[in-house]
């Protein structure tokens, strides 16, 4: 009896060794970067609503993020070919997606209860994810997207009237009347001053140009790989197969970018280059500071560079 139960203690041993050289060799989710080291040195704060910004299709067992000016219009535009099994998915326009296409998305992002039935639920092969994009192209990438160049959804979505909000919060000079009269258009240093001003006085931060990490909920929730924008050639593709994996039959690839390209009108600046135009369009250390800071969890997690600042 005893020889018995100490070869027991010792198959139990071993298979504890195993286990443990197991853990110790397998490779590491793709792209964790420093998402747990940071979340555990910092009080981040989390959108209370995160959830609203997840959406699981549970077809391609995916979970994902939706960051506004990293990559989402493509992303969405691949989904379409895969959840409506159509060929066309590669040409459907900005109106299309986002108008047309909208009540469609609208059943596969999360709500406060299904959030926490999936996550309740014990689902290993549930593939999560994230695109991320530098803070800074973010915010530049936005301005010239909703304020410079001139689309159907400006007003159709409210841009044309938060331009006018933004000009005359920052410059109480301006009247709504000036600013039609004379057609008075939002500059780069009123839009970053505004941001800015927002994160002082605790505004609601739109979503367009709102921190990452707070809005996915990035230290709350597992994620099993961060993409990033700058690397996307490779990226996508490891997107890629996972989609086609679960898709089984269906086969798809991301649609080009240069769709999106040819009604944009963007000078297109180097991080460093960028870093410098917003230091000098923001020259209050104060203001700079303050934008920097809020942003710092993102540089962080997903490994940009701040050593500019």
């Amino acid at each position: 009896m005893f020889r018995y139960y100490r070869r027991l203690v010792l198959i139990g041993y071993l298979i504890l060794v195993v286990l443990f050289i197991r853990y110790l060799t397998s490779k590491p989710s793709q792209r964790k970067f420093q998402q747990n080291k940071y979340c555990q040195n910092k009080n981040l704060r989390i959108d209370e609503e995160f959830y609203s910004n997840l959406v699981y299709i549970p077809s391609l067992n995916v979970l994902f993020c939706d960051v506004p000016k990293a990559a989402s219009t493509n992303l969405r535009r691949l989904l379409i070919g895969h959840l409506n099994q159509s060929e066309s998915y590669v040409n459907l326009d900005r109106k299309k997606i986002w108008i047309d296409y909208e009540k469609f998305f609208q059943q596969f992002y999360l709500t406060k209860t299904t959030f926490h039935q999936l996550f309740h639920k014990s689902n290993k092969n549930l593939f999560k994810f994230l695109i991320a994009r530098h803070p800074f192209q973010r915010i530049y990438s936005v301005y010239y997207d909703k304020f410079v160049n001139n689309h159907l959804d400006d007003t159709l979505f409210g841009w044309k009237q938060l331009e006018e909000d933004i000009l005359l919060e920052i410059n109480k000079n301006y009247t709504l009347i000036t600013i039609r009269r004379y057609d008075i258009r939002l500059d780069l240093r009123t839009f970053l001053l505004y941001i800015v001003d927002s994160i002082r006085k605790h505004r609601l931060i739109n979503s367009h140009w709102e921190q990452i990490v707070r809005r996915c909920a990035v230290c709350w929730i597992d994620y099993d790989f961060f993409g990033k924008i700058e690397n996307f050639h490779n990226d996508g593709k490891i997107l890629l197969k996972k989609f086609n994996e679960n898709a089984k039959q269906i086969q798809r690839e991301f649609p080009s970018k240069e769709l999106d390209k040819k009604q944009t009108k963007q000078i297109q600046l180097n991080n460093s280059q960028l870093f410098q135009l917003f230091r000098e369009n923001i020259q209050n250390d104060d203001d700079f500071k303050v934008l920097v800071d809020y942003y710092t969890p993102d540089f962080q997690i997903f490994n940009y560079s701040l050593s500019n600042f």
